[in-house]
């Protein structure tokens, strides 16, 4: 990732640090809408959003934590939308358990197991381990205790290990 110190003033700040993010928000878009258009949807809100208000940030290092925060809320607002209305004709062509896991894999044992966890344990590990963001920054953006945090972050390997047991059908570890 670029330092952020040097590229502070240049017409193309904004550019360069979605740039340095694309792939973050393109994950975390997917592991809470699981539908590759809905995903490009809320990123493309968020970043109009973002470049709207950018001026505002007062410090760039803080730049990816920002706007995945503001990307987490523009794909709850866009739940909330799908919510009132009803897609017959996607019911009718997709299987109940298609998911982003099962478009979008890269044939990942770990991707796989994901997508039988609960939505807020993928949430955490997803911005956990795929994004590397701390506990703290994952409590800010979610807007819950660094404890739950770290339970969430608990169960879900807990579960993950669970889901891996059973595919083996033997021991892990």
């Amino acid at each position: 990732m670029e330092n952020i110190n040097n590229i502070e003033g240049s017409p193309d700040t904004f550019e360069t640090l979605v740039n340095n993010v694309k792939l973050k928000l393109y994950k975390t878009g997917m592991a809470i809408l699981k539908d590759d258009d809905d995903t490009c949807d809320a990123i493309q809100e968020t970043l109009i959003s973002a470049y709207k208000n950018f001026d505002k940030l007062k410090e760039k290092r803080y730049f990816s934590t920002w706007i995945t925060r503001i990307l987490i809320n523009k794909c709850y607002d866009l739940i909330k939308k799908k919510k009132k209305i009803t897609y017959l004709n996607q019911q009718l062509e997709q299987p109940e358990n298609a998911s982003y896991y099962d478009i979008y894999s890269e044939d990942s044992i770990l991707e796989r197991v994901l997508n039988n966890i609960d939505s807020d344990l993928k949430l955490v590990t997803v911005l956990y381990y795929y994004d590397e963001f701390s506990i703290k920054e994952i409590s800010e953006m979610i807007n819950i205790p660094e404890g739950t945090v770290k339970s969430r972050l608990s169960r879900a390997r807990e579960r993950i290990y669970e889901i891996l047991k059973m595919e083996e059908g033997e021991d892990i570890g």
